[in-house]
């Protein structure tokens, strides 16, 4: 099985500083056992980020595999060891109508999980300046910027007063 959602379809949480543009593509097998459907696969797409330090946008990209089970509306059973071969550690339960699959939700969860805490557009980005707001990466600032803590200001004050 082979799809694309639309960004619109997923209902992402909206976010002035995270969004997708483009569809996520969706690629996997289903198989089913019993009442169980088991989704393996990779969900994949570009996250549209600032950058952390200089607020560039960024297009990150993130591709995941995934492995869901599907089970019965109304079913409370968790998939035993032998379900699946003995491995359980990294599956998460969803529900099916016992007709169709709603991949929109298992989507959505990845797409959300894979938005960064971070970004960068590069590893040495030099930022904004903090005086004035220029980038740094595109040209050297000119500001001075008075070293020290801006609490202590008020003491230099008074030794130069006293000293004269």
């Amino acid at each position: 099985m082979e799809t694309e959602i639309g960004p619109a379809e997923l209902a992402l949480p909206e976010d002035e500083q995270l969004s997708i543009t483009a569809p996520v593509h969706v690629q996997g097998r289903l198989t089913k056992v019993m009442e169980q459907v088991y989704f393996h696969g990779s969900i994949g797409g570009t996250v549209v980020t600032p950058c952390s330090r200089c607020l560039e946008v960024v297009n990150d990209e993130f591709d995941v595999e995934v492995r869901r089970v599907f089970l019965p509306l109304g079913s409370n059973r968790i998939p035993s060891d032998a379900d699946e071969g003995g491995v359980t550690d990294d599956l998460d339960v969803y529900s099916h109508d016992g007709l169709r699959i709603n991949l929109y939700s298992l989507v959505r969860d990845q797409v959300v999980m894979a938005f960064p805490v971070q970004t960068l557009c590069r590893e040495d980005c030099a930022g904004l300046c903090q005086a004035c707001g220029a980038n740094l990466n595109e040209q050297p600032c000119t500001c001075q910027i008075e070293s020290g803590d801006p609490r202590f200001a008020v003491l230099k004050h008074l030794k130069s007063s006293e000293s004269t």
